[in-house]
């Protein structure tokens, strides 16, 4: 079966399948190798770690093997990832859905592959801001994609929606992953002018005509995560404000947002939460409060130019 080299998280997948919303990577060797597996029958064995909802009654369950780590969806079935996160093997089941399992992997089977190898996983948005790493944690309907768009239209480069992976280190870094932006129609219309639909029903828009200039494509000093707390207004009248977290409390809100979460729990906890640990020690992390207003997300991208202009190391990571 013919192969391909991917671009992704900071990193190099070559692939047995095609994947169509990675961009080619013309490297010499590769981090990770996606292999399938036809099977007939798909079952998951070894230390069951927890279980996730991947959307409406599909669920996705993590377990530790003797040989490395699983992770088993309802509907594409099991993936396997080695001790040390380099080989993933898709067992795939008879009649799986090819872009349900592309989402799979772009997703939770490469969280999982990062977490194997050492690299912590937010579940979170990202830009970087002249060479600043900066992430938004928060639930879905708060508002992490409207904030990074109105960055990237102000002059960031968009880095990574939904799966942010950081590096740790002395330095911890944030690396390159997706940098589509989905936004709910009426952000879409007030950004990026996608006209407003009659129906009532809420959907997401993909926003995929970002310029090159818009696209962060190296890995960037990690200078601060906020995590978003939506509000009706500030006394002071201003857009937001933002209040760092000590230690302990920046440590609790990277595991609730970390991207596996949920299936990294039981004997795996004590590593997310080392993890974390290392990670809000080195990064402030603040609670950003955000009047929730659409009219007023500019003011809130100039707020966070003014704190993180000038932060960015002058030699890009990478380069």
């Amino acid at each position: 079966m013919t192969q391909r080299l991917y671009e992704v998280f900071g990193g190099t997948l070559r692939s047995e399948l095609q994947i169509a919303e990675l961009p080619d990577s013309h490297a010499a060797a590769s981090d990770w190798t996606l292999q399938v597996v036809e099977a007939t029958s798909s079952t998951m064995d070894g230390e069951l770690l927890g279980v996730d909802t991947v959307f409406g009654e599909t669920r996705v369950r993590g377990f530790r093997r003797s040989d490395g780590f699983g992770l088993f969806f309802d509907d594409t079935g099991r993936f396997d990832v080695s001790a040390d996160g380099s080989v993933i093997t898709w067992y795939r089941p008879p009649g799986a859905v090819l872009e349900s399992a592309q989402a799979d992997i772009t997703s939770r089977v490469l969280a999982l592959a990062l977490h194997a190898s050492g690299i912590f996983t937010l579940h979170a948005s990202a830009v970087s801001i002249e060479g600043a790493g900066i992430s938004f944690l928060a639930p879905k309907l708060h508002g992490k994609s409207t904030l990074c768009s109105a960055l990237v239209l102000a002059g960031a480069r968009a880095l990574s929606d939904d799966t942010v992976p950081v590096r740790l280190g002395k330095e911890p870094l944030l690396s390159p992953g997706l940098p589509r932006l989905r936004l709910w129609t009426d952000a879409a219309a007030r950004l990026f002018g996608v006209e407003q639909e009659e129906s009532s029903t809420l959907r997401k828009h993909l926003m995929s005509r970002l310029e090159d200039t818009q696209v962060e494509t190296r890995s960037v000093p990690f200078r601060a995560a906020y995590v978003l707390n939506p509000v009706t207004e500030l006394p002071d009248g201003s857009a937001a404000s933002r209040e760092r977290l000590d230690t302990v409390a920046a440590t609790i809100s990277l595991v609730m947002h970390a991207k596996l979460g949920p299936v990294l729990t039981g004997g795996e906890s004590p590593v997310v939460l080392s993890m974390a640990a290392d990670i809000a020690r080195a990064v402030p992390v603040h609670v950003l409060n955000v009047v929730r207003d659409l009219d007023r997300v500019d003011e809130v991208a100039r707020l966070l130019f003014t704190w993180h202009a000038g932060e960015g190391d002058a030699a890009s990571v990478g380069e």
